[in-house]
């Protein structure tokens, strides 16, 4: 029998035993050099402890015999066990929820479980491989810190369906904060002396706080999962909540779920990113080993994204990360106890309860009498042959029952990465990197920065920026065409509208998205482009509004010339109609829409389905759904038509693609707007008031006229928070040129196939305050993986929920997209779903016989706290045209309503003029009109006009001019405050209810009525208020009030320039 041996120790210092000789902040690699000076085993000495270190290869067999040692839980883990308790990393083996759990959870890393988490493994590394991509050419890529976003957020969504969405952070999570340095404190209080632990009151505070920060997240994962149900989740945290140990029928309890994700966040990623990193490394360092890898991935990976078994096929890329383990295992070492006295290499002594042993896996992976004299080279196709690996030198998942359970979920998960980034781009050493090992209770890689740039290969081009990924048991397959539309698709479909604010022609570009996706050949236009030219083959579909019971501007000759035909003209012509308008204005509610189809019919034409009508102050969507669904019945049956239900969820057909050049937007000239130049930009409140509106005048190029009573159309620009937030939401730098590609939906207002600046794109092109539609909250939840939101989501297109969630608290899709950050939607896709950024038309507020060249509007700012109680709304043109300076250029037109507000032909008719607030402007052009033409001797009628704010000290707009025009005899004034102290609320119904005799009389005697400002509240009321008068001096029904008052109108003596949406 061999003589018992002594085990060797370094020199010690008195009290200090070995610590002089291990480096703090490296203790893993003081072992390594100690290993090297004093063999295969040796006992390391600190205040009240020893260790002893085994690395040798026969040694580290046996201490591996699982029926001679176990785990031990002491040193660095003891310490960690203040934030993972019990977990299957922190636990010892004789613990009863070491064994509960590990029962519980061991299906959850099987291959098929694999197979589960595929798809979410390739939706984070998408996010990695965009964000890289997105880099300008000298930006550096910090390796580690990618490596350590992207293994948390899988980790994370793959275990828990939680989404930290690291890439969408500008600093860590702070989970991550708090656990780096929670582990970093773990593994420096094992080496320092008691008093000196005593003493560091600070350190221990961050400590504690620390772990209440990791505590607090998990706490509301789990209880979030449990509020809302498991959702027919299969992972990680359902398991732990709901399966039962076998051996002891018990559940886990919350204490120890909370410890088991803990545990599972912390190993599941620092090792993996570590892993990554050290990879990265050793092929920046082996050019031969790199290409090799190239040739493999570019042989095997031939799609967008990695499928599961062309992971399975990246042998090399495994082979690369195996060695990276062998040489720089991130775990470096297990820890074990004796279970009896025992000896070990047949000559050392180990006892039970004393002795702690500890494996230093880096220098047992480079033992060289098990690896070769080449154990220091990186030669990764040692593992070709894994039969070949010496059995029990290879160690860095650990050791039997207690090794990492998680193995084949980062190796799967690894391979994948690894293999994304070899396909997609080059790595590039520019500094020449020197390796520096950096360790907190793992290993990486301290400070590895490097470069990348995009490989010229065509399979690494990535084709969008949406995360292509695949089922678990289906291969890529590449998207298959729509087939199109039969019966139709060989005949025109004509979409035409009559709209002057945008939504009218929204909807109908909708219809025309819609069935260009079926393969119909399709055409959209204004009403007023067909005259005379409408097709009797197919179907004509038209969509148009009403402005106070007239047409749109685009559609008023087409009305006409309906009128003008004969009977049977329009045989043969199909038509379906759907009408926009605001049933606030109930009688002239659908008058144009309803106009049309009746003249239409009249006309010989063939209704085949039933006119729509949408009530933008009621539920617009939902109306236009159900006429939408109904009118694609009657088409399919009329022309005998087979439809494809899928076709409308046909996604990501606008791809995106980054270059370098100019660009433009198409919706100035979609509108054939012009550049003005600001000449005049001030405030019209006092100082003391809380609101502004400003007088902006602007210098009109040469050509462009305009006449009082009509608007200027601005193109305005979302505001730079607005467009950042969405710049942020998705990583995007502003600055980068991209062109548009559109496919199947129709893309008219987006910059397609030019280059264009993602700022510009959002500032110009797309509203990104409208309140989301409920067909884009269902696109939102669509994308949300997480349960709870999405059925949160979902929940908000329910009746009633809808009106009261998002319409009235104007909650928008940007505003969803940020709170409910598991929602993954594509860039592309929220930029398709996006309408149209629409022109604000302003009421002119001069005349152009003052000034032919310039005109001026008035403005007010809209800004105040948002319903939605997320901050501050700030209207988009009100804000964008407040901040303009003199000089700048704003994109314009000039537009002439179609609502009888001009002034009367014969100077001499009376004229009655309502305009509170900044309904005011169409007045002040028509009072300057009016100077001019007294100037030249004209005879005026008299004129009223009543006038309205809350304080005149605060807020009476051009209060000098209006005075003046009163004291000069153009004008009688009438004045109404709203908020006087002391006084009642006086709005102008109430002054002109007391004026009420002679306001009939004028009325009575042709004079004509002009009212300007809200049209939801003001105008109503103005309304009521004279059929009040009208019924009480003529003792008249309410009903034949109403009836002369709509008699006005039609006889062009009551024009109203109030706005309501459509």
């Amino acid at each position: 029998m061999e003589k018992k041996a002594t085990i060797p120790q370094p020199k010690t210092y008195g009290p200090l035993g070995n610590i002089p000789l291990v480096n703090k902040d490296k203790p893993v690699l003081s072992f390594m050099e100690l290993a090297e000076e004093h063999g295969p085993i040796f006992r390391l000495q600190t205040p009240g402890n020893t260790t002893i270190i085994v690395s040798g290869h026969d040694l580290v067999e046996e201490v591996c015999d699982q029926s001679r040692f176990d785990k031990s839980v002491e040193g660095a883990l003891a310490k960690v066990r203040a934030f993972s308790g019990d977990g299957l990393f922190t636990s010892w083996t004789h613990e009863a929820n070491w064994n509960k759990a590990h029962n519980i959870l061991m299906p959850t890393f099987s291959q098929r479980a694999m197979k589960d988490y595929h798809a979410k493994m390739v939706d984070v590394s998408t996010q990695l491989v965009q964000k890289w991509a997105r880099l300008n050419p000298n930006e550096e890529v910090d390796v580690p810190a990618d490596m350590t976003r992207l293994t948390l957020d899988t980790i994370g969504l793959c275990g828990f369906n939680y989404r930290f969405n690291s890439y969408y952070r500008e600093t860590s999570h702070p989970f991550i904060t708090s656990m780096v340095r929670s582990l970093d404190e773990a593994m420096h209080q094992i080496q320092r002396l008691d008093i000196q632990d005593k003493l560091m009151v600070r350190t221990k505070r961050q400590f504690q706080h620390d772990i209440q920060t990791m505590f607090s997240l998990v706490d509301n994962i789990i209880t979030e999962r449990k509020a809302n149900g498991n959702q027919e989740e299969n992972d990680l945290l359902s398991r732990m909540l709901n399966v039962k140990d076998p051996e002891t029928g018990e559940n886990l309890d919350d204490e120890n779920i909370r410890y088991q994700i803990i545990t599972f966040l912390i190993a599941g990623h620092e090792t993996t990113s570590g892993l990554l990193s050290f990879a990265i490394y050793f092929l920046l360092k082996n050019p031969d080993k790199l290409k090799k890898a190239y040739e493999e991935v570019d042989q095997v990976l031939t799609g967008p994204a990695p499928t599961y078994k062309q992971v399975l096929q990246l042998k090399y890329v495994r082979m690369i990360l195996n060695e990276s383990l062998r040489l720089w295992p991130t775990a470096p070492a297990f820890s074990l106890y004796a279970k009896e006295d025992t000896v070990i290499g047949g000559k050392y002594s180990i006892k039970k309860g004393e002795d702690r042993l500890t494996v230093l896996i880096p220098q047992l992976h480079r033992d060289k009498d098990a690896w070769g004299d080449d154990a220091e080279e990186f030669h990764p196709e040692r593992f070709e042959d894994p039969e070949k690996i010496p059995h029990h030198a290879y160690k860095p998942f650990g050791n039997g029952q207690r090794a990492c359970i998680g193995m084949q979920f980062a190796l799967h998960e690894a391979t994948l990465v690894l293999g994304m980034l070899l396909q997609h781009f080059e790595f590039i050493d520019d500094q020449n990197y020197q390796l520096d090992v950096k360790q907190t209770l793992t290993l990486k890689p301290g400070d590895l920065k490097i470069k990348v740039q995009p490989r010229n290969q065509s399979t690494s081009q990535p084709s969008t920026l949406a995360p292509v990924v695949d089922t678990p048991e289906k291969e890529q397959v590449e998207q298959q065409n729509v087939a199109p539309l039969s019966g139709l698709n060989d005949r025109p479909l004509l979409v035409l509208y009559g709209s002057d604010t945008g939504t009218a022609e929204g909807v109908a570009r909708e219809l025309a998205d819609t069935a260009s996706l079926h393969g119909v050949q399709t055409e959209v236009s204004p009403l007023n482009d067909r005259i005379g030219n409408l097709p009797k083959e197919g179907a004509v579909l038209i969509v148009t509004s009403s402005y106070n019971g007239n047409p749109p501007t685009n559609a008023g000759q087409f009305k006409q010339w309906l009128e003008e035909l004969k009977p049977d003209e329009l045989t043969d012509v199909h038509y379906a109609v759907f009408g926009c308008g605001d049933l606030n204005w109930a009688s002239t509610y659908q008058h144009i829409p309803r106009t049309i189809d009746e003249l239409l019919a009249q006309k010989g034409a063939t209704r085949f389905s039933a006119r729509g009508e949408g009530n933008v102050s009621g539920d617009f969507e939902e109306q236009f759904d159900q006429w939408k669904s109904s009118m694609w019945s009657d088409a399919m049956e009329t022309f005998e038509l087979e439809l494809n239900e899928n076709v409308e969820k046909e996604r990501n057909t606008l791809s995106l693609e980054f270059v370098s050049g100019l660009g433009g937007s198409p919706l100035a000239r979609s509108y054939e707007a012009v550049n003005a130049t600001i000449v005049e930009n001030r405030e019209l409140q006092s100082v003391d008031s809380d609101r502004s509106t400003r007088h902006i005048e602007v210098a009109l190029p040469k050509g462009v006229t305009y006449q009082v009573g009509d608007h200027l159309g601005v193109l305005p620009h979302n505001s730079e928070e607005m467009v950042n937030r969405v710049l942020h939401r998705y990583q995007l730098n502003g600055n980068d040129q991209v062109v548009l590609s559109a496919s199947g939906r129709n893309a008219t207002h987006l910059p397609v196939d030019v280059p264009v600046r993602l700022h510009d794109l959002l500032s110009y092109s797309v509203e990104l305050q409208e309140a989301a539609t409920r067909a884009q909250i269902r696109e939102v939840a669509s994308f949300t993986s997480c349960p709870p939101h999405k059925h949160e989501l979902e929940h908000l297109v329910e009746e009633g929920i809808y009106q009261e969630q998002i319409l009235k608290k104007r909650i928008s899709m940007l505003d969803l997209i940020e709170k409910y950050e598991a929602c993954e939607m594509p860039f592309e896709r929220l930029l398709e779903l996006l309408p149209a950024l629409k022109p604000r038309y302003y009421s002119i507020s001069s005349s152009s016989l003052v000034a032919k060249d310039r005109l001026s509007i008035t403005v007010s700012v809209v800004s105040g706290p948002a319903w939605s109680g997320l901050g501050e709304y700030k209207g988009i043109a009100s804000n964008y045209l407040a901040q303009c300076s003199l000089d700048d250029n704003i994109a314009c037109f000039i537009r002439t309503p179609q609502s009888n507000f001009q002034l009367p032909e014969n100077p001499a008719t009376p004229i009655i003029m309502v305009g509170p607030g900044t309904g005011i402007a169409p007045f002040r052009g028509f009072l300057q009109a009016r100077r001019v033409q007294r100037q030249e001797g004209i005879e005026l009628g008299k004129a009223h006009l009543y006038f309205g704010c809350r304080d005149p000290k605060l807020d009476y707009l051009y209060r000098k001019e209006l005075e003046r025009e009163e004291t000069d005899g153009l004008i009688s004034l009438h004045t109404a405050f709203s908020r006087l102290e002391g006084q009642p609320k006086t709005y102008v119904q109430h002054v002109m209810k007391q004026d009420g005799s002679s306001l009939l009389s004028l009325l009575d005697n042709g004079a004509h009525l002009y009212v300007c400002g809200d049209g939801n509240q003001m105008a109503p009321d103005v309304e009521d208020t004279l059929c009040q008068i009208y019924q009480e001096h003529h003792s008249v029904s309410e009903q034949e009030a109403k009836n002369w008052l709509d008699q006005l109108q039609r006889e062009g003596r009551y024009g109203k320039d109030v706005w309501a949406g459509v």
